[in-house]
């Protein structure tokens, strides 16, 4: 009987350690679960603008400090990666972070053209966001905004993404392992 309380004590402390450990996981997904509907709203804006090629849209979208610096051009990858094609899913739209000033979203936004290319590598595309006067806006992440996430002890693979940069066009993020279940960084772009 002594041997069941204590299994049963064990048993209840290990539970009570591994709820404080994935309570603040939990809060910060509800967090963004809850996001201000503007915020998704504006994200997806950005997102047709730049599925649809229109830099007037995105510029509407964007920080005045860096509106004049989208241009057509800033709105796709580079030519010297795999060839990719805009495959923008307005459903696939996601608050990977968010607080009351800034936010990090993500979509699908591209899809390999070659099969030699994994389909989840280089499809997603994620814009930092600040609150500006109340409405949302893409800015461009300093180092500290970017949550550079990747560790050497990391082991969770993040696949490749691109981040839209309002003031030098779409950049990669590469590849890493890092010790966070879900990417949450972006680039750096200034």
């Amino acid at each position: 009987m002594k041997l069941n309380k204590n299994l049963i004590a064990v048993l209840t402390a290990c539970m009570i350690a591994l709820a404080m450990a994935l309570a603040p996981r939990a809060a910060r997904a509800q967090a963004a679960a809850n996001a201000d509907p503007a915020l998704t709203a504006a994200a997806q804006k950005i997102f047709k603008g730049i599925a649809d090629d229109d830099a007037d849209a995105v510029k509407a979208m964007v920080v005045k400090k860096y509106a004049k610096k989208v241009t057509k051009d800033s709105l796709r990858p580079a030519q010297t990666g795999p060839k990719l094609t805009v495959a923008f899913d307005a459903a696939s739209v996601k608050v990977l972070r968010a607080t009351a000033k800034d936010a990090v979203v993500q979509a699908t936004m591209f899809s390999p053209a070659s099969s030699e290319v994994p389909k989840g590598e280089a499809s997603k595309l994620d814009i930092y966001m600040v609150k500006e006067k109340g409405q949302w806006m893409a800015d461009a992440p300093n180092k500290k905004d970017a949550g550079d996430d990747a560790t050497m002890q990391g082991g969770w693979y993040h696949p490749g993404s691109f981040t839209f940069c309002p003031n030098s066009g779409l950049e990669y993020l590469g590849s890493h392992f890092s010790n966070k279940l879900n990417c949450r960084a972006t680039v750096v772009c200034r």
